[in-house]
Formats: structure tokens, C-alpha cells, sequence
């Protein structure tokens, strides 16, 4: 096992590369370092500059002070094996590449890569990247990315990422939302992953007291023999969620040119994944979804789902999902059918699942809601809750988004909420901080709760 925290949690960074203009990759990165309130020591390594945003500036990192922790280099390529020995010569404990054009580049680009590494290897030093937007440590005040994030949620949830932009556009997108941001504290980007791999990442995850849950965008799976070992350890104590693109020969080929990933097919595992606790996700939209509602919900304790509707049509479409799904639709008591009857006409019989839309033309909205929803939440025999509800004018009542803050926090079940029509905006907003996750779609709302249920067992 390798200690990677100089690399994820340093305590003291340099920049070689860090530039005095704000536009440029080193000089926006090296600005949001000092913007993120970084806790320890910033070096600027720049040779031409006495100082750099105020720091005072270093020509070479043989010159700063103390062997730091980690060093980002920020130059073109072919000034990176200079920048490497300089970390090699200055006794530094890790190294991010920010630059790409090595092993997603081709042949040339590939043996340039291979030799940086055994360069940094030799020296005990750790690397990520290249080909990076860098990374982010909320926890330590680490901002290492040349993309602006001008907010970023602190919160349980560590991701490890083989990519370049991608996370970038994707976090960019969370945080410049209003509602429903992932509380995200770690974002370690590795870029073409020339060494420091996922099975080091889990390491450092699992004996983490800040990740509560672990996101991995992986292309390539180095060791799959050590990563299911990994995994297996972590089952019920934190989830790992998983997105990895490339089980088409196509995609495979994709995956080459992106990040130098050597084609491979790690189908042989696939059915180990499952078995191991970890939860495969389809696209980026599957795995944001996932990663909210396990930051946001209790385990559940079991696979039995109530359905709160006011959508016969939400119902029946739902009732499909959910076996899809391998969930059950639960089964109410006696207690609860008759809570449900009293919003219904007598020739009417509450089932699962409770469509109450009847019930606003019986009592109103307001009571309909509160008497509905709450027999669902309630009942012994509901283990997930997932609401499927229409938000027109003549639905809405203004004390909504408290009656469902007070559900979520007296019954602590695993919740789902789907709300469509004029009011959904509002409703969305009104649960914000109650840890309720709010999903576009009855597909994208079962499938939360399937991956929840799915990391309780």
C-alpha cells in the first residue's frame, strides 16, 4: 500500500509554470490555489517573474525553502522532463502533470510518458496526469485546476477520475446549479493515470474520516485482481460508485485516443463488479444521480418501495421501473389502507401505487397531500419512497416543501422526489438542504433508489 497523500492532501505546493498573466493555464491555476485558501505553503516557480500574484517567485524549485509535498507542472511538453528532474533534484513527494500530449498522442508521445515515469519512479516520486485539469482537496483548501469553480459544496462524496476536461465540465455544471448540488470535497483527477491508479485511490479513500462515498471514472482498470480486493473491503462501509465507459470495441478505440488507456477488455470482471458492493452506472447523467442520492440518503432496509403518486400514468410507469429494477412494490397493512380510504370515495380501493390525485377533488390539496403521503412514509412494510407528483396551481398549497423537510427527517427512509408542473421549480427549491434528492424523470427516481438499496445489502 502506497501513501498518497502528498499527492491528494498535501502540505505545501509548488507551480512550475505559474504565470503572471491571469488567462493563462499556470496563472489561473496558481490563482485558484490562492483563492481556495490553500492551508499550507505556495511556492510560484517562475523564472522570469520576481513574483507571481503576490508570492514571491522562485527560478528554479532547488531554491524554495523546503522539499514540498507536491509540485504542479504547468509547461509545454517538451520543457517536462526538465520540470520532472527538477522535483526529482529538489527531493519533492509527488508531481501532477497538467500538460497532455503524451501517451493519447501516440507512439512518441507514449514512450515520453513511460519515461517520465520511471524518472519519478526511481526517485519514490508519485505522479498524476499528464493531460489533467488537476485537483481539488475542499478539505486542505487544494483549488489545483486551471477550470474556475466559483462554488464548490463541501461534503462526503471523493472522486477519482481518468480523464481530462470531462471532469471539469461536468463539476463546472453541478456547482453553477442553485439546487441539488453533490456535496463533493475531493476531485482527483488523473488524467492519462501514468501511475498513481485507482487501487491507491481506494487505499486512501477507505481510511479517509471525510469520504463517505467513492466516485470512480475509470477507463483502464490497471490491477483487477487488487481493485476487487479493494472493493470487497469497502462493501457496506462505503459505497463505490462506478462509471466506465469503453465495453464496446468502439469505445475501447475511443478510449485510446482520449487517454492513452492500452485497449483492453475487462469484461471478465464484469460480473465480479456487482459481487464486490460496487455500483456500475451507465452514463454521467447515472453516475451524478447516484452519487446525490447515496450523499444524501440513509441505507434502506430493504427493497420494498412505496409509490406516492398523483399520476395514475406516473403509477403504472413506475410499478414497471421498479421490477425492472429488481425492487419490490411493497405491500400496505391494514393501518395504511385505511389512512388512504379516508381522502377517497367508497367505491374507490387504495393499492400500491397510491394514486391520490382523487383525493384533492375529496379534501383538498393540502390535506390530501399530507394524510397521502404520510400513510405511505409510515407503513412498516415500506422500506423506499419514491413520490411521483403533478405540481399544477390547483395541486399546490404553500406549506408543501415543509410537510416534505418534516417526512424525510421524522421517518429517515430512503426518498425519491419526482415533481412535474409549474410549482416543481418551487418545491425543488423549498427541500433544498433537507437531503432530498429531486429527479427530472420516474426513471432517473427508481434508478437512485435501486443503487441505494443495491449498497445497503
Amino acid at each position: 500500500m502506497r501513501d498518497i497523500q502528498p499527492l491528494v492532501a498535501p502540505r505545501s505546493i509548488a507551480v512550475i509554470g505559474a504565470s503572471t498573466n491571469p488567462n493563462k493555464s499556470g496563472g489561473v491555476l496558481f490563482s485558484n490555489l490562492l483563492g481556495g485558501n490553500f492551508q499550507g505553503a505556495l511556492y510560484p516557480i517562475n523564472p522570469g517573474a520576481p513574483e507571481v500574484m503576490g508570492k514571491k517567485a522562485y527560478a528554479n524549485l532547488s531554491e524554495v525553502p523546503e522539499a514540498v509535498d507536491l509540485v504542479y507542472i504547468v509547461l509545454p511538453s517538451q520543457h517536462m522532463e526538465a520540470a520532472i528532474q527538477q522535483c526529482v533534484d529538489a527531493k519533492a513527494r509527488a508531481a501532477c502533470i497538467i500538460t497532455a500530449g503524451f501517451s493519447e498522442a501516440g507512439p512518441a508521445g507514449r514512450i515520453a510518458q513511460d519515461k517520465l515515469r520511471e524518472t519519478a519512479r526511481q526517485a519514490g516520486i508519485l505522479l498524476a496526469g499528464p493531460n489533467t485539469i488537476g485537483m481539488i482537496n475542499t478539505d486542505c483548501g487544494m483549488m489545483g485546476s486551471f477550470v474556475n469553480f466559483p462554488r464548490w459544496e463541501k461534503g462526503g462524496i471523493s472522486l477519482f477520475t481518468q480523464t481530462g476536461i470531462f471532469t471539469g465540465a461536468v463539476m463546472r455544471q453541478i456547482m453553477d446549479s442553485n439546487v441539488q448540488r453533490p456535496p463533493i470535497s475531493k476531485s482527483i483527477d488523473v488524467g492519462n493515470k501514468i501511475d498513481v491508479d485507482e487501487v491507491d485511490f481506494l487505499d486512501f479513500a477507505a481510511g479517509d474520516a471525510g469520504t463517505k462515498v467513492i466516485g470512480l471514472y475509470i477507463e483502464s482498470i490497471r490491477n483487477p485482481d487488487a481493485f476487487l480486493e479493494k472493493a470487497r473491503a469497502l462493501r457496506g462501509i462505503k459505497p463505490i460508485v462506478l462509471l466506465k465507459p469503453g465495453r464496446t470495441a468502439e469505445g475501447r478505440k475511443a478510449s485510446a485516443c482520449h487517454t492513452g488507456s492500452l485497449p483492453s477488455d475487462n469484461s471478465p470482471i464484469d460480473d465480479q463488479i456487482p459481487e464486490c458492493g460496487i455500483l456500475r452506472t451507465e452514463d454521467e447523467d447515472d453516475f451524478v444521480n447516484t452519487l446525490r442520492a447515496l450523499a444524501m440518503l440513509p441505507k434502506a432496509k430493504g427493497k420494498r418501495v412505496g409509490v406516492a403518486t398523483t399520476s395514475g400514468a406516473l403509477g403504472v410507469i413506475a410499478a414497471d421501473l421498479i421490477a425492472d429494477h429488481n425492487l419490490e412494490l411493497a405491500t400496505y397493512d391494514e393501518l395504511t389502507i385505511g389512512r388512504m380510504a379516508t381522502i377517497y370515495p367508497e367505491w374507490l380501493a387504495p393499492s400500491n401505487p397510491f394514486d391520490f390525485w382523487i383525493g384533492i377533488d375529496v379534501k383538498g390539496s393540502k390535506e390530501a397531500h399530507h394524510t397521502g403521503l404520510r400513510a405511505v412514509f409510515a407503513d412498516p412494510n415500506v422500506d423506499l419512497v419514491l413520490c411521483t407528483l403533478l405540481a399544477p396551481p390547483n395541486a399546490d398549497f404553500p406549506e408543501m416543501g415543509d410537510l416534505l423537510r418534516t417526512l424525510r427527517r421524522q421517518y429517515n427512509k430512503p426518498f425519491a422526489l419526482v415533481p412535474y408542473g409549474s410549482a416543481a421549480a418551487r418545491w425543488t427549491e423549498e427541500v433544498e438542504g433537507a437531503d432530498i434528492p429531486v429527479y427530472p424523470t420516474v426513471r432517473a427516481g427508481v434508478r437512485a433508489l435501486a443503487m441505494v438499496a443495491q449498497s445497503s445489502v
